[in-house]
């Protein structure tokens, strides 16, 4: 029982120390008025679902300077076509600062065995962690699709421990106006902007900021 109680304590102690850390990263929920203009470029990555969550994103960073979002890092799936080539179409319409684009296995597949989702999702979180060493974002954009949602978790973990503040942008779907989707409603506490396309969220969420329609 001693020796139990002698491993316990330290452990506890860890953990309420890692609660506390995070508690205090967490960003605020207030709406942000006022935001410090960057002076150097800035390293984005993009995170692309499939299908509408593509084509929103893509239509969303039409709006951003390109040299000044730069290098500029798209996240897909490794079987998702469509995505790399509607990125790698966009990229050479700009022409101007640089790209890549890194693949990453979906945690789960469409009709995948339960038994099978624990080893395809550990894959997936090693994947997302070699991505996010090799691409070291200052700024990750995503929009809903669940490949974001590790990503998302593991650029955390440099904000916790004191190395880098990675913020992170989330932009609801156009198609949610009243309601959250899941991967917004488990993101909500974590991002640093929080960015809906409909009053009535922006009303009903503390966080979430209304522009209008963005895509």
């Amino acid at each position: 029982m001693e020796l139990m109680t002698s491993y316990l304590i330290p452990f506890l102690t860890v953990i309420i120390l890692l609660l506390t850390r995070i508690y205090f990263v967490l960003p605020k929920h207030i709406k942000v008025l006022n935001k410090t203009k960057r002076t150097k470029p800035c390293k984005t990555c993009i995170v692309l679902g499939s299908g509408g969550h593509t084509a929103e994103m893509l239509q969303l960073i039409k709006s951003l300077d390109p040299e000044r979002y730069t290098p500029r890092s798209y996240i897909v799936a490794n079987t998702d076509k469509l995505s790399e080539e509607k990125a790698i179409e966009y990229e050479q319409s700009l022409i101007k600062g640089s790209f890549d684009i890194y693949k990453i296995p979906r945690a789960r597949k469409v009709g995948q065995s339960m038994s099978s989702v624990p080893w395809t999702m550990l894959l997936a979180l090693l994947t997302c962690t070699k991505v996010l060493i090799q691409s070291w974002p200052d700024l990750i954009l995503c929009n809903g699709p669940g490949s974001c949602i590790p990503i998302c978790m593991l650029a955390y973990i440099p904000r916790v421990v004191g190395i880098k503040k990675i913020e992170i942008i989330y932009i609801e779907s156009f198609a949610r106006v009243d309601t959250l989707s899941l991967s917004g409603k488990l993101l909500y506490p974590f991002v640093d902007r929080f960015l809906v396309q409909w009053p009535e969220l922006s009303q009903r969420l503390n966080k979430a900021e209304y522009f209008g329609i963005l895509v």
